[in-house]
């Protein structure tokens, strides 16, 4: 139920309105209607809201409600404690976070009796009392009323043995104190640091130099918790979990201990001063411990967000890089002994042949190579070489591109493709399912050639985690790592689109309601009836109900089908109203998506605006006016710069044309055409402050940028996009290497890992 409480907090957090709000819950869980559909066909009821604010109203009411389930819970189980008092009631139904709930629920969690409840039923609570609010020393005390609180079957016969518990109890009331935990809370949150500094025995790991940059580090928890150095903490927790470093939290404890004195109303009261001095310390010490992980969990979370965030935006803008085509291309899984795998594919992405050449040691056949290679281009008219960019990539590249003008008549272009998880596809069961004849190398090389001519189609086929594009991704929360770039990944699918009767099961499966059950269904259908020729067709298929081709169809295009508007992203519901319009101007579909008149005099037709929604109305005149339905940018040639085969030849002060590999909060690395990727330091990103580098760049993007530093021993180029950046020295020279910390250097590496 939709109430008003759980309302108000989605639109707050979401920052839309409740109106919107009720509309898209109600899409969302009364409809089943998935995100990607509500975003392009239901904007009329949503007020166009986008998929990030639709995400985010989905992602805020499922948060309210794990926030009530808790509550609920607490308020069962203390209640069957009989323990339910009508102010504890009314503290628990007032707690607006988890967190303050388990503040309160603490207390009654508790597996085993602490000191302080043993201490309790030991009937040293008055004795608890009378130390706070009597007025008399210690000494008085025990000659007045010690043997009052002799209990031998608690194990108290001396007086040290009751102030032991009397400490106990005053601590529990202090460390279970809401409002005083709170205070501290705050405080720490504005005020206290982390620490990391090199354990002892951190030498004995593998690796441990990596986190020298942490071995005396300190830096405050609210600067943590900024996305732009998220990184550190997710470095530090690793370098603890390795047991390399040791990461404590820092608070001034004067301070917290005069904090908590303030909460104390009997303090200056009791003349056992000295003995409630030691008592606090002991209950800051518990306070301590719990907020240190609190906070400590806190940042992980938040970390977590920002890494998961950076990558998704990363994968996105892979997934989205452009594309080459309906093009024949050969692939080319470069290979040292065991050769260079060939595979080619035509304008579809079927498979045709693979082949082996050997243009490198040992065997060096660069003729039979070359042979080989100009047969394959004569016969299918090839304009396309798509080459790994792994193992001895460059090599290749370097190779044909030596020959390639001779042997195509400078027809050709040869081009680098990243093969980050081509290897891991070609062992998936995807891959066994596609190709059960073919060696991993052979699929590996036809990947490579489906993902430079249709990076979407490929690479939805390999795990996210695999792409290479991610920052600590095996550190963050597995669980919401993979929902979030599922959702990238069916977010860049319905974006944009799929040719229903040439997509593989795996982009099929992503599309909008579809899922992999049904996608398997498609193909099926496609191979047994020879395509489709109209999105009607669909609701033959088993599982294929009219639910699913709602939430699908629109993103399910048919080019040359009986059904023109078939091949928009016009969603069938939308068909009659665009038909009627057609009959009354006397054209057909056909005439209209082909005549930009039409289209226009559709588009100023105000009625028929009215009828559709002025938002649906304005997708359809996009829809029929594009030239291709695909919104992706189509791939351009790209070189890099000649002569330049590995680090030694880079020279500071010089421009290198580029492309974003990876994107982080600290910096952006940069393939210029040799082994080691450069780095762009967030500071080198703009003659203006860049406070996010996902605003300036992105994966995929090629730049030309100007060598400034280079590492030669560690293997390190940095790179700057500043359009003032002057060289400081004529020739490389080692940088310092406080000069590296500063800029947050971090070796491409450690960094993958």
């Amino acid at each position: 139920m939709l109430t008003p409480d759980l309302l108000n907090y989605v639109s707050s957090q979401s920052q839309t309105t409740t109106k919107a709000a009720t509309v898209v819950l109600d899409l969302l869980y009364n409809q089943d209607a998935t995100v990607p559909f509500i975003t392009r066909y239901r904007k009329e009821v949503t007020g166009g809201l986008d998929e990030v604010q639709i995400a985010n109203i989905q992602k805020f009411y499922e948060e309210y409600l794990e926030r009530e389930k808790r509550r609920a819970f607490i308020l069962e189980t203390i209640d069957k404690m009989d323990k339910l008092t009508p102010e504890l009631k009314a503290k628990i139904l007032k707690a607006t976070s988890i967190t303050l709930l388990e503040d309160i629920y603490a207390p009654y969690k508790l597996k085993r009796k602490t000191k302080g409840q043993m201490a309790l039923e030991a009937g040293l609570l008055k004795l608890c009392e009378i130390i706070k609010t009597s007025g008399k020393d210690l000494k008085k005390i025990e000659e007045e009323h010690f043997k009052d609180f002799i209990n031998k079957e608690h194990k108290i016969e001396t007086f040290d043995q009751a102030l032991e518990g009397v400490k106990a109890i005053l601590s529990d009331e202090l460390t279970h104190n809401v409002e005083l935990k709170e205070k501290l809370r705050i405080d720490y949150a504005q005020q206290a640091n982390l620490k990391s500094e090199k354990r002892k025995n951190a030498e004995s790991v593998k690796d441990f130099d990596k986190y020298k940059d942490y071995f005396e580090f300190e830096q405050k928890i609210k600067e943590l918790k900024d996305p732009k150095v998220s990184h550190r903490f997710l470095a530090l927790r690793r370098g603890m979990l390795q047991e390399v470093l040791k990461v404590e939290l820092i608070y001034d404890e004067e301070s917290a201990l005069n904090t908590i004195k303030s909460f104390c109303d009997f303090y200056s009261k009791s003349a056992a001063q000295d003995f409630i001095d030691k008592t606090i310390k002991h209950a800051l010490r518990r306070i301590h411990t719990s907020l240190e992980l609190e906070f400590k969990g806190e940042l992980k979370s938040i970390c977590d967000e920002s890494a998961i965030n950076v990558f998704g935006e990363n994968l996105k803008n892979l997934l989205l890089q452009p594309y080459l085509g309906a093009k024949t291309v050969l692939g080319i899984d470069p290979g040292i002994r065991t050769g260079c795998k060939i595979a080619l594919i035509d304008q579809s992405g079927k498979f045709l042949l693979d082949t082996v050449i050997y243009p490198h040691p040992p065997k060096s056949d660069k003729q039979g190579s070359l042979h080989v290679i100009k047969t394959l281009i004569e016969k299918f008219k090839l304009s396309y070489i798509a080459i790994g960019n792994g193992t001895f990539g460059r090599e290749t590249l370097q190779f044909l591109k030596e020959n390639i003008a001779e042997i195509s008549s400078g027809k050709v272009k040869a081009v680098l493709v990243n093969e980050d998880g081509a290897s891991i596809y070609s062992a998936s069961e995807i891959a066994r399912k596609e190709f059960p004849d073919k060696d991993p190398t052979v699929r590996g090389a036809i990947s490579i050639a489906r993902r430079f001519q249709d990076p979407l189609a490929e690479l939805v086929k390999i795990d996210p985690k695999s792409i290479g594009v991610g920052q600590y991704q095996h550190d963050v929360n597995q669980i919401k790592l993979k929902r979030n770039l599922q959702g990238v990944v069916e977010s860049c699918v319905n974006y944009v689109g799929v040719d229903l009767n040439t997509a593989s099961a795996p982009l099929l499966s992503f599309v909008s309601g579809v899922g992999n059950s049904v996608a398997s269904n498609i193909i099926k259908e496609r191979e047994k009836s020879g395509g489709f020729k109209s999105r009607k067709e669909l609701l033959q298929i088993s599982r294929f109900t009219e639910k699913v081709f709602e939430q699908s169809a629109g993103f399910l295009r048919i080019y040359e089908g009986s059904e023109p508007l078939d091949a928009t992203f016009i969603h069938p519901e939308s068909y009659c109203e665009i038909e009627t319009w057609c009959s009354e101007n006397k054209v057909t579909t056909s005439e209209l998506i082909s005549q930009a008149d039409l289209i226009s005099k559709l588009e100023k037709d105000s009625s028929l605006k009215d009828k559709l929604g002025s938002f649906t109305h304005e997708d359809i005149v996009k829809s029929l006016r594009a030239p291709r339905q695909d919104p992706r940018d189509e791939f351009k040639s790209f070189d890099y710069k000649k002569g330049l085969s590995d680090i030694k030849g880079i020279k500071t002060g010089e421009y290198y044309p580029g492309i974003v590999t990876n994107i982080t909060k600290f910096g952006a690395f940069v393939d210029i055409g040799i082994k080691e990727n450069g780095l762009i330091h967030i500071s080198e990103m703009a003659d203006v402050f860049v406070d996010d580098p996902l605003k300036v760049l992105k994966v995929g993007q090629q730049v030309n940028a100007k060598a400034i530093e280079l590492d030669l021993e560690r293997k390190r180029i940095a790179l700057s996009l500043k359009s003032d950046t002057k060289p400081v020295h004529k020739k490389p020279r080692q940088a310092s290497k406080q000069e590296f910390k500063n800029n947050a250097f971090a070796s491409l590496k450690n960094f993958k890992s």
